[in-house]
């Protein structure tokens, strides 16, 4: 799936000083991915958990409110979700904020929904807090606890405490009472000090990996044995100096870091300098480190995404190019088998971040290749949730995420052009459809098949201008950020592009509206489905071009010659208004149902 992303882009302080705090409003926290399509979300936005599909552009398939409905006009008292995880055969979602871990009990795993592509018994699940009776009460409820992670296979499951250490519990029998849950790191064990941020296990389930402000460990979980030191008390980490190998990217600027994930010998690190002279709120980095077997070290500290000095923003792109919120504190990897891409929780972005990271991993090199792009999922869910005014009453986040309307494409090869964003909308105008397609719009049609392709194959990519606005802000309460520009929000001048195959799936990349990208024209509007059936649009401009032949053969051959020239300068160009439809391969049905083939978003054909 994650080859997707090559055609598509191609085109906080120390814990002891101070708290982290979680705000509501803020957005996804943190992600757990089910599998390679399906992310669990944990949004403090909403105080929700989201089941997300990374292939359809981030439609929510599934979501869990974590409060009582008597408490939704109360944000200040939500759970408001920090960090979230579970396992393949696990039948609960285990949930952290600052002060407490929860357990979310579900009829089946999420890997089991997933399966089946059903997450609606989601919705019946129960939520209770979970502290083990072998935890101290002392850090219960005190302010410092981080993340929590889980092995895949359910043999183990850690939490940490920024200031405690790291406690452990049995993911699939999480009663108080279970003899597994117990303080197996304390602060100072095998060097580990204070200012804990992130954990994650390691794909081999051999290794845990605790990322500190200045430091990472990498603590082992399993030996040659095949036992778990931590059982037996004797915590054995390697140390790895953040600040020592990063710091002078910045000519020596203090940096903090956030979270570590681990990919074969390399170390994806994301952090930034503390402060940066360029901006207020500078969004974070992410930074591959290399390991070498002959010094049995990690080196190497160079910057794959983002940039760590500049303001927050959202842009998909090159690594080099792209930009994050400065608020992200969560990393996953995505479980695939012949690719490689780091999750990023972008905060105040509102959305998931996708870094390609495969190029480099499997190169070795060529750290420019990688590729950033988004799942935008958040369209406005405050108000559907919360809102009790029309239009939102009654809906949920799955249903807002499907619309309908008539639509407007043509396909083949000579109905790609260079467009900007308002040259595609002043396309959709000259056709009299009136404007661009939305997310959901582009979503669903995806989804029935109902888009344009260079050739009508499956392996075909379609890219289109979407009217998904890239804003971004720091929210303090619940709601959305505004469309114009102020001094917490960015994003107005960027709007997404959507690529999708059926058999790659759909994805998004935040683009400036000013920059030319070679695109469809995919229009809508209201009314029902009315799509042009790509073989009767071929008889149809053979008749047009037919006629234009007629009716051209008594003009002087000058003015032929020169419209000529003319059409075959505009040929990949987006026509203005005035532009005689006859020299359009695109003319359009009116009404009616025209004959399409449904895909899934695996390619397989289905009725």
């Amino acid at each position: 799936m994650r080859s997707l992303l090559l055609p598509l882009l191609s085109l906080l302080t120390s814990a002891t000083a101070k708290v982290h705090s979680i705000e509501t409003g803020q957005g996804p926290r943190s992600v757990y991915p089910i599998n390679e399509r399906y992310l669990a979300v944990a949004d403090s936005s909403v105080d929700t958990l989201l089941i997300v599909d990374g292939n359809s552009g981030g439609a929510v398939v599934g979501h869990f409110v974590l409060h009582k409905d008597t408490l939704d006009s109360n944000p200040k008292s939500w759970l408001n979700p920090a960090s979230i995880a579970s396992c393949d055969d696990c039948q609960h979602i285990f949930v952290s904020n600052n002060s407490m871990l929860f357990a979310i009990a579900l009829d089946k795993p999420l890997l089991q929904m997933a399966q089946s592509h059903d997450f609606s018994s989601l919705t019946k699940s129960t939520v209770r807090p979970f502290w083990p009776d072998n935890w101290n009460e002392k850090y219960r409820g005190d302010g410092l606890l981080r993340q929590v992670s889980v092995a895949h296979d359910g043999s183990s499951a850690y939490l940490a405490h920024a200031t405690g250490g790291v406690f452990s519990f049995d993911p699939l029998e999480p009663t108080n009472a279970n003899r597994k849950a117990k303080h197996v790191i304390h602060t100072g064990d095998a060097d580990i000090g204070e200012g804990i941020n992130a954990l994650h296990h390691t794909s081999s389930l051999k290794n845990l990996v605790i990322t500190r402000d200045k430091y990472v460990h990498i603590a082992k979980i399993q030996d040659d044995d095949g036992n778990n030191p931590l059982e037996d008390g004797k915590a054995r980490a390697y140390t790895l100096a953040l600040d020592y190998h990063c710091d002078k990217l910045y000519d020596g600027k203090e940096m903090t870091f956030m979270d570590t994930v681990v990919i074969n010998e390399y170390a994806f690190v994301m952090g930034h300098p503390k402060h940066s002279d360029e901006a207020k709120h500078n969004g974070v980095s992410i930074y591959r480190l290399t390991w070498y077997d002959d010094d049995e070290a990690w080196h190497d500290c160079v910057q794959v995404a983002g940039d760590g000095l500049k303001e927050a923003q959202w842009i998909d792109g090159s690594g080099r190019e792209s930009r994050f919120s400065a608020t992200p504190t969560d990393m996953a990897v995505l479980p695939t088998m012949d690719s490689h891409t780091v999750i990023v929780a972008d905060t105040d972005n509102r959305a998931i971040r996708y870094v390609d990271v495969t190029i480099p991993v499997t190169t070795h090199n060529d750290i420019d290749k990688v590729r950033v792009s988004s799942i935008a999922y958040n369209e406005d869910l405050y108000q559907v949730l919360y809102s009790d005014e029309d239009p939102w009453t009654g809906l949920t986040p799955e249903t807002v995420m499907t619309q309908d309307g008539k639509s407007y494409y043509h396909s083949g090869k000579d109905s790609i052009y260079s467009m900007n964003f308002g040259s595609a909308q002043d396309e959709c105008g000259r056709v009299g459809i009136g404007r661009i397609c939305t997310l959901p719009e582009i979503r669903a049609r995806f989804a029935r098949g109902q888009y344009p392709t260079i050739s009508g194959d499956d392996t075909d990519w379609t890219t289109v201008w979407t009217a998904q606005q890239c804003t971004g802000c720091h929210l303090e309460d619940p709601g959305k950020c505004p469309l114009e520009d102020s001094s917490t929000s960015w994003g107005s001048n960027f709007k997404m592009i959507a690529v999708f195959n059926p058999s790659k799936g759909l994805q998004t990349q935040c683009v400036h509206i000013d920059r030319p990208v070679d695109t469809f024209s995919m229009c809508c509007g209201v009314g029902g489905p009315a799509v042009l059936d790509a073989a009767a649009s071929s008889a149809q401009a053979e008749q047009a071009k037919k006629a234009a032949g007629i009716s051209f053969g008594v003009i002087i051959p000058l003015l032929v010659l020169a419209v000529a020239g003319y059409a075959v300068y505009m040929r990949k160009k987006a026509k203005p208004a005035w532009w005689p439809k006859f020299l359009r391969n695109d003319q359009r049905e009116d009404t009616g149902h025209a004959p399409h083939r449904e895909v899934d978003l695996r390619g397989r054909d289905y009725i």
